[in-house]
């Protein structure tokens, strides 16, 4: 574990944590788990969560942190859950005295002065678990409980296949520190009336051509039932779970009511070329893509209806 990177924080009076815009829960997460616990463990510490509020956030009941220019300028940047400097939610991390990253992304560049990066793991969320386990830290609940939210919400309740033995003494960690799993439950997994039926549209709207799911939602879509974009995008797990389906894409109309983003998944096969060569990324079996033309999503779908099953 590379303790010299969190031992910075000691260095400091001030941090700042960022993360990735369209927020997720692991993003969310791993940002005020770790909030939480700095300022436990550093009661004399200004702690910062910098970025956009956004339905997760909300969702959640946190409020991010409103600083100028001169709080990061003077502060320890702790950059979380992201792959490329392109989707940091505030790029004033890139002034900060100091900057590191904690991922768990495939490393496309480098981002931050120190940068530790694992992407075996699950989840930003199970790393930071995992230092913390390693150190003998106990927690405040409220930490271990985003923590546990981020690292169960991007697992997929421990389903996805970058699941590994340490994913699991992540999360009886976070256990041990009073998670309540049924709680936890509920906050990632129940949803709306409203969700519950816009769920029912992605699936209708769904076409396959060979071992490739796909939808193609617009605006009008998803707005009539309430929901913004944010949240639209994040139904791609609606088309998992299909006997004949090796891949499956969510194609969500943006709020620019022009372009597209794409939510890529499979089972096992690499994907993540595909979002690369139209300026996303992610992981190999999970990535995305934003600001597509309608032309681009037809490649797309061309080409992973052409991907070579084994």
């Amino acid at each position: 574990m590379p303790n010299a990177i969190l031992e910075s924080v000691k260095d400091f009076n001030t941090i700042t944590i960022f993360r990735h815009v369209f927020a997720d829960m692991d993003a969310i997460g791993s940002q005020f788990g770790l909030k939480y616990y700095l300022e436990s463990a550093y009661p004399d510490k200004k702690i910062y969560c910098l970025g956009s509020n956004c339905p997760v956030s909300q969702r959640n009941n946190v409020t991010m942190d409103e600083v100028d220019d001169d709080v990061v300028a003077s502060s320890l940047a702790i950059v979380l859950d992201t792959s490329n400097a392109a989707r940091i939610d505030d790029e004033r991390y890139k002034f900060a005295k100091k900057s590191i990253r904690i991922d768990h992304h495939v490393q496309v560049e480098t981002i931050c002065d120190e940068e530790w990066i694992d992407d075996k793991a699950s989840a930003t969320c199970e790393l930071l678990a995992l230092y913390l386990q390693e150190n003998k830290v106990n927690i405040p609940v409220e930490s271990a409980l985003m923590l546990y939210l981020g690292l169960t919400a991007d697992n997929i309740r421990f389903t996805t296949n970058n699941v590994r033995p340490a994913t699991f003494d992540a999360a009886k960690y976070l256990f041990e520190q009073g998670v309540d799993v049924t709680k936890v439950e509920q906050l990632n997994f129940s949803k709306s009336i409203e969700d519950y039926r816009y769920e029912t549209v992605v699936r209708n709207h769904t076409i396959l051509n060979n071992k490739f799911l796909y939808s193609i939602l617009e605006c009008e879509d998803y707005e009539e039932y309430g929901l913004n974009f944010t949240d639209a995008k994040d139904k791609v797990y609606c088309l998992a779970g299909i006997d004949c389906v090796e891949m499956w894409a969510l194609f969500t109309r943006m709020e620019d009511r022009i372009h597209y983003s794409a939510s890529l998944r499979s089972r096992n096969i690499p994907i993540r070329d595909v979002a690369m060569e139209f300026g996303g990324g992610g992981h190999e079996c999970a990535s995305g893509i934003k600001n597509l033309t309608r032309d681009q999503v037809d490649q797309i779908i061309e080409i992973l209806s052409n991907r070579e099953v084994a």
